[in-house]
């Protein structure tokens, strides 16, 4: 059993392959600002060690979606936590379009939970994508539900995501891109933006998973901790 860190060299498969000796399973966590091939050393490294299941870094938003599979990705409590899906201690946000697109959200221990669940169920879900929810939101369900917490008006700043995405991937291109400019606003459209596969409902693992989905109740105590 290897011991709690490993000092390795990421740009090495050879590094990588040693510290993955005599392990079954890789599980990715790379942050999301890694830069854009980094997670093929470790492939490569993974086969070479003959890892038997891989899980990229590709928890979030549908990456079987061909838009989708270009962006990053994000969490439902680390949204809320980090202003990325609203300003709650603020009660600002900026709503993409008119704020009703409907997207399917996870909090980090319920990935966390379906990833352990996963390893009782490696042949059923070899190979092919694994969709898990907490529950189905929009941005204007959100502040609604905020709203009923506190009572508290919001400030409301609407953009058009199909220019927010010619802006942001202008940026994103730069050499010294701007994370704010650039980064983020990608990581809003790959949840926000239509046509990027964000509700995952009609194909959903979480019963395999034994994920039971989150009531209006346990969303809106989830809303009122950043609040």
């Amino acid at each position: 059993m290897l011991p709690l860190s490993v000092e390795v060299d990421y740009s090495s498969v050879p590094s990588l392959t040693a510290a993955l000796q005599n392990n079954d399973v890789v599980i990715a966590t790379l942050p999301v600002d890694t830069p854009i091939g980094s997670q093929d050393t470790l492939i490569d490294a993974a086969v070479a060690a003959s890892v038997s299941r891989f899980f990229p870094a590709e928890f979030g938003t549908d990456t079987d979606n061909e838009k989708c599979m270009k962006l990053p990705h994000s969490f439902f409590d680390w949204g809320l936590e980090a202003g990325f899906l609203a300003h709650p201690k603020t009660h600002t946000a900026t709503i993409y379009d008119d704020g009703n697109l409907p997207w399917s959200t996870t909090i980090l221990a319920t990935v966390s939970k379906a990833v352990a669940s996963l390893m009782s169920h490696l042949e059923e879900t070899k190979n092919r994508h694994v969709y898990i929810h907490d529950a189905v939101v929009t941005q204007n369900k959100i502040i609604e539900i905020a709203k009923r917490i506190d009572d508290k008006d919001w400030e409301l700043t609407y953009v058009d995501s199909a220019a927010v995405l010619e802006e942001a991937q202008v940026e994103y291109r730069k050499a010294d891109s701007d994370c704010k400019k650039g980064l983020m606003p990608l990581l809003h459209i790959s949840v926000l933006g239509k046509g990027y596969g964000g509700d995952f409902s009609g194909h959903l693992d979480n019963e395999l998973l034994r994920i039971k989905l989150m009531s209006d109740k346990e969303l809106g105590e989830m809303i009122a901790k950043y609040l």
